[in-house]
């Protein structure tokens, strides 16, 4: 293989796994049930969100889930109306699971 078709398949391949690099976590928004006073930080499940008004953004590193839905209503002490990045929120009845209420909640049965 000549030298110039050498450094073009280097470059290339290089490309690929640069832009393995440069891929970002999806942003995640949570929306309250009532806007916050003041920008405030909560940090969920290793997860800094930034808050202002009723929205809260942040880049987790885990799934849009009802286990850290509930996370950040405990930490951050606020119901949510949509948690989760763009395209993949968490269904009405998730999010009643995860705000706690009681109605939404499966009993096991023996």
């Amino acid at each position: 293989m000549s030298a110039s078709k050498s450094l073009l398949v280097a470059t290339i391949a290089s490309l690929a796994f640069a832009g393995a690099a440069y891929a970002r976590d999806a942003v995640f928004t949570a929306k309250l049930e009532a806007p916050v006073a003041e920008q405030t930080r909560v940090i969920a499940q290793n997860t800094i969100w930034n808050c202002a008004g009723d929205t809260c953004v942040a880049r987790p590193n885990h799934a849009s889930t009802v286990r850290s839905c509930r996370q950040f209503v405990r930490h951050s002490g606020a119901r949510v109306v949509a948690y989760g990045p763009a395209g993949n929120e968490l269904s009405a009845d998730e999010i009643a699971r995860c705000n706690g209420d009681a109605s939404a909640t499966v009993e096991a049965r023996n």
